[in-house]
């Protein structure tokens, strides 16, 4: 018998034909009806005696023993503390077999029958527990230890489903600290901001949020990612932490200290450089001269700069040569 297809299995034993075949066989028809020789309820016992043993063999013969519950249940049994041990032991073998959906149904329906059956408490709490519905699960705990206080099996499964409860509650309040802190801090980094009279032009939010500006707000300091251009070879240096209070000649005398490798040359040195930013307000961009010797939080309060995404970015030209001559001409050309 192939104990993976018990209900094909089983048509084939005369005992158990659901149909007879179709020439008339009066013996088949006499074994076929002893399976159901009895009262309704002897019947179901039987169905019963023989899931549980399936149950006891093994996780092999789980449905099997599925099997053999639901014939005792669709019998015309009338003892319902029968039909009930069969719901409670189906549930058992879901349970194990991980059909909790089958579990929860087969549980309720038992409770329907008995409100006071422990086993079928327990077990619907384990399957909740697993579905990750722990309110319902715990309430299940509860109600099965006002029946039976020292259930051993309960009181464990109880203390797994407090521990998860618990370890959630502990995140869910640690996420919502950590956005209060965040929200409080996007206030605060708001309120510098205009106090400082910095202006912010936002075009990409996932930009401006990994600009990472840096408040500290015991000190009213700010810290600014800041870009440096360099448009003549098409490269950038990227600081990732400009105090406002620094100057650009601070920033640049680190920087051009040694020549970059596209400036062999090293005409990009810290005596030789002018840093601009573009002026993008009104019909024509303009290119602005700022003093290197400016601290940063100087050029962002002016009425003609505007931080682009949360990162200020500044021009670097040589002081002398055609590329520069070429570059600033081009926005006095668009300016006329």
């Amino acid at each position: 018998m192939d104990p993976s297809n018990l209900e094909a299995e089983l048509n084939k034993v005369p005992l158990f034909m659901s149909d007879l075949p179709e020439e008339e066989n009066q013996t088949l028809a006499a074994l076929q009806s002893l399976v159901f020789d009895g009262t309704p309820e002897e019947i179901a016992e039987n169905f019963k005696e023989q899931g549980n043993d399936c149950f006891k063999a093994g996780k092999a013969r789980y449905a099997d023993a599925i099997t053999f519950y639901t014939r005792a249940i669709d019998t015309e049994c009338k003892d319902q503390a029968l039909i009930e041990a069969c719901y409670a032991n189906r549930a058992a073998c879901n349970l194990e077999l991980g059909n909790f959906g089958r579990v929860l149904r087969d549980c309720a329906k038992c409770l329907e029958l008995n409100p006071k059956n422990v086993k079928a408490l327990y077990r619907s709490a384990r399957a909740l527990f697993i579905l990750d519905r722990l309110d319902e699960a715990y309430d299940c705990c509860v109600h099965a230890l006002d029946l039976d206080a020292d259930n051993a099996a309960v009181k464990q499964v109880q203390a797994k489903i407090k521990t998860r409860i618990d370890t959630l509650k502990r995140k869910e309040e640690a996420k919502e600290l950590k956005a209060a802190e965040a929200q409080q801090a996007k206030a605060r980094l708001s309120q510098a901001l205009l106090k400082r009279n910095v202006r912010m032009n936002v075009t990409d939010k996932a930009m401006t949020d990994a600009a990472n500006i840096q408040y500290d707000h015991e000190t009213d300091q700010l810290s600014w990612p800041v870009f440096f251009l360099y448009p003549e070879h098409k490269e950038s240096d990227y600081i990732q932490q400009f105090d406002e209070h620094s100057t650009f000649q601070d920033h640049i005398d680190i920087m051009l200290e040694q020549p970059a490798p596209w400036d062999p040359q090293h005409i990009y040195n810290p005596r030789n450089v002018q840093v601009y930013f573009e002026n993008n307000q009104g019909l024509n961009p303009s290119l602005i001269k700022i003093g290197n010797k400016l601290p940063l939080s100087r050029i962002l309060a002016l009425d003609q700069y505007v931080v682009q995404n949360g990162v200020p970015s500044f021009i670097l030209l040589p002081k002398t040569g055609s590329f520069r001559d070429e570059f600033i001409a081009k926005y006095k050309k668009d300016k006329s």
